[in-house]
């Protein structure tokens, strides 16, 4: 039932540990079968979940999603329970300890850059942020901005005498802004943590509606920012494209601007250090991106906090 591809993946990953966890899967998939009566479909292809379509005994449609057991797959079963309303996915059943959780199936699926509209995608944005943020009412101890922003960090440990692809001074400033940022923050929420267009799915039934939280705690601004790195490079003018979704957040979502496209310049540059981990070249997006936030702090005359 497991692709070949994605056992690979999980093995490469993971090692014997992987090679353990596809095998415990596809036991677990035999039983869920059996008990619950799943119909099963072919696998979405998806890198680091294993996710494949389903139909219930009584022919609703949903989704059997399986993750490796670690803090990833635990906070996004977690996320999903914090943010349960009418703009999130919703789970059906799971079993965390077993790795599993079976989720409405958001069809027919469309994602937010098909609307092809930039403000529409911004305001359709806006409404699904301000309905899944709020104040954590949890223990579970989701990361934090500060935690993630350790991946600059570790950039630098492993880049210590400056030979990495990103340059030094963009690291020393995303290293000292976020320092500037995370010590003045007020009021933080738990956040999706990686909310873009893919992540924004058009349901028949409820509308838009957000999937795969990252589950984070953080200030608003913080979670506008995924979405600026993404359909950007296809646009005439990138940098216009930038200013205008980041003027319309502030504006929308009532955001401090100053704040925003600060947090933007970070997260782009913690973006590339974290392509940089998987060795990929993705690193010249985060980077891009990186510039055009520093050219917007400039004209703004912000970054100092």
């Amino acid at each position: 039932m497991i692709p070949e591809y994605f056992q690979a993946k999980m093995e490469a990953m993971y090692g014997d540990k992987g090679s353990a966890w596809v095998g415990q899967a596809e036991q677990t998939i035999l039983s869920l079968q059996e008990k619950l009566s799943l119909s099963l479909g072919e696998p979405f292809s998806l890198s680091y979940n294993f996710v494949v379509p389903a139909v219930l005994p009584d022919g609703t449609s949903a989704v059997l999603k399986m993750g490796y057991s670690n803090k990833e797959f635990s906070n996004e079963f977690h996320a999903l329970r914090e943010f349960a309303g009418d703009a999130m996915v919703r789970v059906i059943d799971s079993d965390l300890e077993a790795g599993w959780m079976i989720l409405t199936h958001i069809q027919p699926g469309h994602a937010l850059h098909s609307l092809k509209d930039e403000m529409k995608q911004l305001k359709i944005f806006a409404s699904i942020a301000e309905k899944l943020w709020h104040k954590p009412s949890t223990s579970h101890p989701f990361p934090d901005v500060e935690a993630w922003s350790e991946g600059i960090r570790r950039y630098k440990s492993r880049f210590k005498d400056g030979n990495g692809p990103l340059p030094e001074k963009m690291i020393s400033k995303a290293e000292s802004l976020f320092h500037r940022l995370l010590s003045s923050s007020q009021e933080r929420y738990l956040l999706h943590g990686d909310l873009h267009h893919e992540n924004i799915l058009y349901s028949g039934s409820a509308g838009w509606t957000a999937i795969d939280p990252k589950g984070l705690i953080g200030e608003r601004e913080y979670d506008c920012i995924q979405y600026t790195l993404n359909h950007w490079k296809d646009h005439e003018y990138p940098y216009e494209l930038l200013k205008f979704r980041t003027a319309a957040f502030s504006s929308l979502l009532s955001l401090s601007y100053e704040r925003l496209i600060s947090y933007g310049f970070c997260h782009s540059v913690l973006s590339a250090c974290w392509c940089t981990e998987d060795g990929s070249d993705c690193w010249k997006n985060g980077a891009a991106i990186a510039e055009m936030y520093e050219r917007l702090l400039n004209e703004n005359k912000a970054g100092s906090l």
